[in-house]
């Protein structure tokens, strides 16, 4: 009994002696979050120009939370319900608006559950212009080879490029060709990032029965120093469907030569096969080729008559699919698609959002101006010659 006395005390010594221990030591304590936000009262802008708000956030006592932003405006639907309609997600906001109004737009920035809240009023004034939905204006053009060049009987660039403007004001369409040809046009008002929405559509001839076209890839231009001219540092990729996948080829380069008009047609095995080194080519990955000049086409000039003696096509080279269904013919093939983020497929709608710069990371624009169409893939399809595709126009969503 006296033992089980002396170890019961001894442990309440050493208890005792911790317990005080830990009196003396100050306790920590976590001390609260807070958010302060600086926003300047108001601002202004015209229709379909950017204003930038950029708010001073300090947050106290954050440590590494990293904050959340989300700024809204209010918004009616048909039924006259008003609701907030979020328009971004940083902390700078390039605010761009369609409509002439007063805009009341709120920023909630969130952290370790704790919130703060701020609103400005961008004023949006009328400019006096009427827009069109559709960018008509041509900036570039230069297609890759394709019997339809036969009827482009240009001389210069120059030539070549009002022909095609005249084309698109008639509603018409304009062959981009083989790998790399493109088209680039321009709104005469900058296309509104919107969030969480699809902002503009790239309409393309489509297939049918007789004539198979390729999807095409998309690049796209916002004026940020508002020169007029899309500057090369101010083009991003959307990068679609194919993009990440392991049989697209980046930064693909293609050269073609301008056939001899005298040489000797070298026929292939098939009826189809007229002239199997008709057009001749290289790219940058060692490889070397010839394109075929189909029987059906036997007579026409392939090759944009306006260039010299070779040009040298660049960008992100798709695998699209092409299946032979006429037993190794060459007669009838099925040409596949792509699911989201090109022209000519059956959703062609693009958001802006998927934009990627030439390292293949996001970048954030408010919006665009200019707008690159290019066929974006390499093949043939027997008789029915080379896979290419043509153009109709880009319109704006919002």
């Amino acid at each position: 009994m006296k033992n089980y006395i002396k170890y019961s005390l001894s442990i309440l010594t050493i208890a005792a002696f911790y317990s005080c221990s830990k009196d003396e030591v100050n306790p920590v304590t976590n001390p609260e979050v807070s958010i302060s936000i600086k926003l300047k009262s108001d601002f202004a802008a015209g229709r379909y120009n950017v204003v930038v708000i950029d708010p001073e956030v300090t947050i106290e006592n954050g440590g590494e939370v990293i904050p959340q932003y989300k700024w809204t405006i209010k918004v009616s639907n048909k039924d006259g319900v008003v609701r907030d309609s979020v328009i971004g997600d940083t902390k700078v906001l390039p605010f761009i608006a369609p409509k002439a109004a007063d805009y009341t737009v709120e920023l909630t920035v969130t952290a370790a559950d704790v919130t703060g809240r701020a609103s400005t009023l961008v004023k949006v004034s009328e400019t006096n212009k009427t827009y069109n939905s559709k960018a008509w204006s041509v900036v570039d053009y230069m297609p890759s080879p394709e019997f339809i060049l036969n009827d482009y009987v240009y001389s210069t660039k120059a030539e070549a490029l009002e022909a095609v403007q005249t084309e698109l004001n008639e509603d018409l369409s304009v062959p981009l060709g083989t790998f790399g040809g493109y088209i680039t046009t321009r709104f005469d008002h900058t296309v509104i990032n919107a969030y969480g929405k699809r902002d503009f559509t790239v309409q393309m001839e489509n297939s049918n029965s007789g004539t198979r076209f390729a999807p095409v890839s998309v690049f796209v231009a916002y004026d940020a120093n508002k020169n007029g001219i899309a500057d090369d540092n101010e083009w991003y990729e959307i990068a679609g469907s194919e993009y990440h996948k392991s049989s697209t080829v980046k930064n693909y380069e293609i050269t073609y030569y301008k056939p001899d008009p005298n040489k000797t047609a070298v026929a292939g095995a098939a009826d189809w096969q007229f002239d199997t080194t008709y057009l001749k080519w290289t790219d940058n990955k060692s490889a070397s080729g010839s394109i075929t000049r189909t029987k059906k086409w036997r007579r026409y000039n392939y090759y944009p008559q306006w260039i010299g003696d070779s040009y040298t096509m660049k960008g992100t080279k798709l695998q699209v699919p092409v299946k032979d269904i006429s037993d190794g013919t060459g007669i009838t093939f099925n040409v596949g698609t792509f699911d989201w983020g090109y022209g000519g497929i059956k959703d062609p709608s693009i958001d802006i959002s998927w934009a990627v710069d030439k390292d293949g990371k996001k970048v954030q624009l408010p919006g665009i101006d200019f707008v690159k169409v290019y066929q974006s893939s390499f093949a043939e399809i027997g008789a029915s010659d080379l896979l290419t595709a043509v153009f109709r126009y880009v319109e704006d969503l919002n």
